[in-house]
């Protein structure tokens, strides 16, 4: 395999000439050599035999440009079975990369292969290959691999750039709207300070301050913030205002206003991922992480709509090869610059039983750290939207209780 550096790309000639050319010259500036159909620019030659025999004795990968139309290509099924069998001497399951224009219907040797989606964005298709190509499989590459060919084949099938707007998914989730008002609440002389800032005993966020708590909730008519501890609110104000200039009255400046809207937020959050019955998992540093287990998410493929993005992944799995459970979770923490947003970090929990976490910390790390490292961007991002759109309902948005 030792002389095998190209990339060989298929597809349907000539429906997608026009992505194979864009794809080829990206891939050559990058120091790829390539080959592909629209690389014919010699008259003359025995192209079509040229092209064979780079597939069987150059390509260290094949990029499969998938669409109906290709699928249905006798010049692609031929290349496709190539492939199919080189892939089985090279003993090297993902000799074939999907690339997904459009939707089809996968061949039987691939229908569980994982595509690059080129189908949302070219451009973060082109990111998402480029990132499989150099730090997955590390093709080998020059700098200024010779472009002549891929050039001429561009000015060929040239076509314009369209500017236009394209949808960004983050894992920053926006802040719409906000509690009202924080509380100052002081308990009754009769109960101790230490008994009324338990923030286990707290239905709603809580904080302590001073012989007190910051809150969002207040006393209910009978005079209790929990039961058990009757209480009074000593002041309030405007969360906002609070947010932007502190408290002045109980000396507290703005940056620790921020710092304890966030520890509130945090714990809304938290709050809100229990009753949805998963599970926190405490990290490095004390930060938490929320997974499902195997009587609490489902175990088929969650279904997500979005307006900019639809699909389906799983969030937990099993391998039978390390004999565990493997659970999607999200650790999340409120900020307040530069927007007001929850920002989601992904988290790999790993079971046994599909219950309990694996409480051994040097285990875990090893899995994480061995398991997923072929995990590209875009699953990634797929879990989180399929993990959301559970938390949420099939909604858009997350109301969470601060009161």
């Amino acid at each position: 395999m030792n002389n095998r550096e190209a990339l060989f790309i298929s597809h349907a000639n000539p429906e997608d000439n026009a992505f194979a050319r864009w794809l080829g010259a990206k891939l050559a500036a990058m120091g790829y050599e390539v080959w592909a159909e629209v690389m014919r620019l010699r008259g003359g030659s025995d192209w079509a035999r040229e092209l064979e025999v780079a597939l069987r004795t150059r390509a260290i990968k094949m990029l499969l440009v998938c669409t109906p139309t290709a699928m249905d290509k006798q010049g692609v099924r031929n290349e496709f079975e190539i492939g199919a069998q080189l892939s089985s001497t090279l003993k090297d399951r993902e000799f074939i990369i999907p690339l997904r224009l459009q939707r089809y219907e996968a061949p039987f040797r691939i229908v569980q292969a994982q595509y690059v989606d080129f189908s949302q964005s070219w451009a973060t298709g082109l990111t998402e290959l480029a990132d499989l190509l150099g730090n997955v499989h590390r093709i080998p590459r020059s700098t200024g691999k010779p472009m002549a060919d891929w050039l001429a084949a561009q000015t060929e099938g040239a076509t314009r750039l369209i500017q236009q707007d394209e949808p960004l998914i983050s894992n920053w989730l926006l802040i719409k709207g906000l509690p009202e008002f924080i509380y100052y609440c002081k308990p009754s002389a009769a109960i101790s300070i230490d008994y009324s800032q338990d923030r286990t005993r707290h239905f709603w966020p809580a904080i302590p301050f001073e012989e007190g708590v910051l809150t969002f909730a207040t006393p209910d008519t009978g005079g209790l913030l929990y039961p058990g501890l009757p209480c009074g609110t000593v002041a309030k104000a405007s969360l906002n205002d609070f947010l932007e200039n502190g408290w002045p009255d109980l000396e507290i400046d703005a940056y620790q206003a921020r710092l304890k809207f966030s520890d509130l937020s945090n714990q809304a959050f938290d709050n809100f991922l229990r009753a949805r019955g998963l599970t926190s998992y405490e990290g490095s540093g004390g930060r938490l992480a929320w997974w499902g287990n195997i009587r609490t998410v489902p175990l088929t493929q969650i279904r997500f709509g979005l307006s900019c993005r639809t699909g389906r992944r799983q969030i937990i799995g099993v391998s039978a090869k390390r004999n565990v459970h493997w659970h999607y979770g999200i650790n999340v923490q409120i900020r307040t610059a530069p927007v007001r947003h929850a920002r989601l970090s992904a988290r790999l929990i790993f079971t046994e039983n599909g219950l309990d976490a694996i409480n051994d910390p040097k285990r875990m790390h090893r899995l994480r750290r061995s398991f997923a490292k072929s995990w590209r961007n875009a699953r990634w991002r797929d879990m989180m939207l399929a993990f959301l759109w559970w938390v949420a309902n099939g909604k858009s948005e997350i109301s969470l209780q601060s009161r």
